[in-house]
């Protein structure tokens, strides 16, 4: 899969889909042929995104310190020509998933559990805002936007395009197709599989 081209992954329940993902979060050895991955800039977004323990900002910039993640927007005002501080860029980054009312609500430091007080559309869009944050060349989206309305997804693909995220996606929604280049269809768990260019 090149840059720039991305691929949406289809099939009915028990077609392989998740074993496809699992496989690429290396959570599962390559049973048969060869898998060639890079070794950086590659995120992965599970349908249901890790809460950790901490505030707001801890959520977006996971699984960076925040020290870690001021120095990443140190590094990135070295390569534009402008300085962002990084709660300024979070908060745009909640604009752009439309969850700035959390912000709002609880401010940068509360530590909730998230868990309990986000529904999981909410926890999914956060899990795009950490895409977002980490801006990586690969996002490996596990139905991770399957508990948010269809405008809304759409809203978050087009941000992912529009960042030049190539994407790897798992879901059923038909509303995807216009984002990825590519559909791989798997037929059955037998191993039956179809790739297609997807034409716009």
């Amino acid at each position: 899969l090149s840059q720039g081209k991305s691929l949406l992954v289809t099939g009915p329940n028990g077609s392989g889909k998740s074993s496809i993902f699992r496989v690429l979060q290396s959570l599962w050895p390559v049973a048969s042929g060869r898998l060639t991955v890079p070794s950086e800039g590659i995120f992965h977004v599970p349908q249901r995104p890790y809460a950790c323990l901490g505030t707001l900002r801890d959520q977006i910039i996971y699984p960076l310190s925040r020290e870690e993640a001021e120095l990443k927007m140190v590094t990135l005002s070295k390569t534009s020509d402008r300085s962002t501080p990084l709660d300024d860029h979070l908060r745009t980054i909640l604009e752009n998933v439309r969850l700035v009312y959390l912000l709002e609500r609880e401010g940068w430091d509360a530590t909730p559990n998230w868990e309990d007080i986000l529904s999981l559309g909410e926890q999914q869009r956060l899990g795009m805002a950490r895409l977002f944050f980490h801006s990586p060349k690969f996002g490996i989206l596990d139905e991770c936007t399957n508990a948010t309305s269809v405008d809304v997804e759409e809203h978050l693909y087009r941000l992912a395009t529009d960042l030049g995220i190539t994407v790897v996606t798992s879901s059923q929604r038909p509303a995807l197709i216009p984002f990825h280049s590519l559909e791989l269809k798997l037929i059955d768990g037998e191993g039956k599989w179809e790739l297609c260019s997807i034409n716009h």
